[in-house]
């Protein structure tokens, strides 16, 4: 009788096992870090020119932690340093006498 219920037991343990796997779970974190990040670097790579010296340095800082936040396993520090890039980002276009284009795919199409 004990056999048959491990057996059973041992049927049932794919699925669970699947929704425990942390390096798939992690994985995931990671795609999501990097989906708040790479858009705050990619405008912070336009807005370079516009830096000062003190703000090229804040972002040279601020991206190594959230790329190494966000590829290590530790999302809530990457997308926190995203969102402070992505308002050094707003800070910095707001002192450009023309903004930059948020969707230009999309003013492209019109």
């Amino acid at each position: 009788m004990r056999v048959a219920l491990l057996a059973s037991l041992l049927v049932l343990a794919p699925p669970l096992a699947r929704a425990c796997d942390t390096d798939y779970l992690n994985s995931q974190l990671t795609l999501v870090c990097r989906a708040a990040l790479d858009p705050a670097l990619a405008l912070l790579h336009a807005l370079a020119p516009q830096a000062t010296a003190t703000e090229a340095s804040a972002i040279t800082r601020a991206t190594a932690l959230a790329e190494a936040a966000c590829d290590t396993g530790d999302p809530e520090a990457g997308a926190q340093e995203a969102i402070r890039l992505a308002r050094l980002a707003g800070r910095i276009e707001a002192r450009l006498p023309e903004p930059l284009a948020i969707w230009p795919a999309r003013q492209a199409a019109r």
